[in-house]
Order: structure tokens, then sequence, then C-alpha cells
């Protein structure tokens, strides 16, 4: 029987990790048609059309609290680096405004963040943290990117910043039905959830349990693009 109910909060689990991505995809499919369009570099008021969707995604999802598009080189004319992004903010949502001029000391270079590099590189959904945003959100968030690909060209990626506090309550929400100690770890090993205070979010396990099944009941990996895995201990805290 802990065999089928580890199985159950598996699958509640990956549908709960879908739907956070089910917004970025619906996003990276409209920022997709608007680039298909075009097969020249694209004016940046053009990306005006994306921010009613943004602004409504941002503000029905509570997990959420920063969301957009950032483009690849060469895809807004007249600009190498290029964010329709938008925030919560204690005054409302408000759109993001970083220094993007090449060659300036203070360029927020995002070509070379995790999220954007890697999404790049294997054009499939990606997620990085908990992390502190200094650039953007300025406090500590877990971003998820989706890749635009428009005829095998990566053109760039819709994301979003999401309270780790938010998505570790809702997965602690569902681990509660585990009979036994169990926690989720990304593959650095560091804890994202765990339905017990034996181990805290942010620490890191020694060992990734999918290389120590001994000290494990059950393990199961969440999406792949999440990068998570679930562990059920073989022994009571």
């Amino acid at each position: 029987m802990s065999d089928e109910v580890f199985e159950a909060v598996v699958a509640e689990l990956d549908r709960y990790a879908e739907q956070r991505l089910a917004p970025l995809t619906a996003l990276a499919e409209q920022a997709a048609g608007l680039l298909a369009a075009s097969s020249a570099a694209v004016p940046a008021a053009d990306f005006d059309i994306l921010e009613p969707m943004i602004r409504r995604q941002l503000a029905d999802d509570p997990t959420m609290v920063g969301h957009g598009f950032a483009a690849g080189a060469g895809v807004v004319r007249d600009n190498d680096r290029f964010l329709q992004w938008f925030q919560h903010r204690a005054t409302g949502i408000r759109r993001l405004k970083l220094n993007l001029t090449p060659g300036d000391p203070e360029l927020y270079d995002y070509f070379d963040t995790d999220w954007f590099s890697r999404a790049q590189q294997d054009r499939t959904p990606a997620l990085f943290g908990p992390y502190v945003d200094y650039a953007g959100a300025d406090f500590l968030v877990i971003t998820a990117v989706v890749p635009v690909i428009v005829d095998g060209r990566f053109l760039g990626v819709a994301g979003a910043d999401m309270l780790p506090g938010v998505i570790e309550h809702a997965l602690v929400a569902i681990m509660r039905r585990l009979p036994g100690d169990a926690v989720i770890v990304g593959t650095d090993r560091s804890v994202v959830a765990a339905n017990t205070a034996r181990w805290l979010p942010g620490e890191r396990l020694a060992i990734h349990p999918s290389r120590d099944r001994l000290r494990w009941r059950s393990v199961g990996e969440l999406p792949a693009w999440t990068g998570w895995t679930i562990a059920l201990a073989a022994t009571p805290s």
C-alpha cells in the first residue's frame, strides 16, 4: 500500500509542477506566433502584444513574483538584449527596467545567466534556484523558463520568477500523505521541501538519494525540467 501511496503522491507532484509550467508554455507559444510572422528582427513595440497575457498570468498565479519574455540575440530590432518582463511590487504590477546597454559596466547580461544559457543550449524547459535575484526581484526566487523556438531557431525564453516559500508550502501539503519522512531535493542535493523538520529547505544532503538507495524506502523522479527528486526515508527520524 505504501508503494501505491508514494506513486500517487509522485503523480500529484508531477501535476503540480506541470501546472506551474503551463503559463510559461502559453506565453512561449504566443511569442513564437509573433516571431514566426517575420523573418527579420522585430521592432520592440511589437512585443507590447504580450503584455496583457503577462499581466493576467502574473495577477492570477500566487506563486509568481515576476513573469515575461527575454529575447535572444538579434531577435529585436536595434536591441541586442530585450526584456518584456513584469513584476509584482507594493504599488502593483510594474515593468522591470534594467540596464541592457551593451558595453556598459552596469549591464545586466541575462545571456550569461544559468536560466537563459541552459534553455538556449538544451532547448528544453528548465528550473533554477532558489537563489537571490539581486538584479531583478532582489530577493529569493525560483526561476522557471520555457524556450521559444521557431523553425529550429532559438529566439528567447518565456519565464517566471516564483516564490520558494509558496512552492514549498504547496509541495509539503501534497507530501503529507506519505507514510513517513520525505524530502524533495534538486540536482545539487539541496532540499526544496520536506514534510518533516528532519531536513530544512536549502540544506544539502551528503549524498543524492538516487545514489544512496539504502537510506531510502522509495525514490522518484519528478518532471525532468525541474531537476527534482523525491525520496521517502527508510527509517523514521
